[in-house]
């Protein structure tokens, strides 16, 4: 990450997925310094960097559970759902294990990645959007 940081490409996969972001978390993108900790996470995510991406998600999750103390709002939980069903781009843990175990392209895998993870994401959105809608129905409080 801080490689990542050195060079740019940090702020440079930020700024590119920052509208995105504001549009998912419109609460976090009021405080500056969560919305940098999920941009940062979500960052090292596609790039497959999990071990570096979950400091991150911890401390994101931390800021915005002060919003709603003893309850994960739905934010916290788009979070949660965005960060466990992460997009990766370049998934270099997978990577390295078919590698070390003797496979001559090992980067094969990337279209099955990308599919996979990108339906496990919009699968997890599409239930965190209904159980918002649904939470919000009157029926539901009765």
């Amino acid at each position: 990450m801080e490689v990542m940081k050195q060079c740019g490409m940090l702020e440079a996969l930020r700024g590119g997925m920052m509208p995105v972001l504001r549009r998912l978390f419109p609460q976090s993108a009021n405080d500056k310094e969560t919305i940098e900790l999920i941009a940062a996470n979500v960052s090292a995510n596609l790039l497959g960097l999990g071990n570096a991406a979950t400091p991150l998600g911890i401390r994101a999750t931390e800021r915005m559970a002060r919003r709603s103390p003893g309850k994960a709002s739905h934010e916290l939980c788009r979070f949660v759902v965005c960060n466990t069903a992460s997009i990766q781009l370049i998934p270099t843990t997978v990577a390295a294990v078919r590698s070390s175990a003797g496979c001559l392209s090992p980067f094969d895998i990337l279209p099955a990645v990308w599919l996979t993870s990108l339906a496990a994401l919009t699968a997890g959105l599409t239930v965190c959007w209904l159980s918002e809608r649904l939470c919000r129905s009157p029926a539901v409080h009765r």
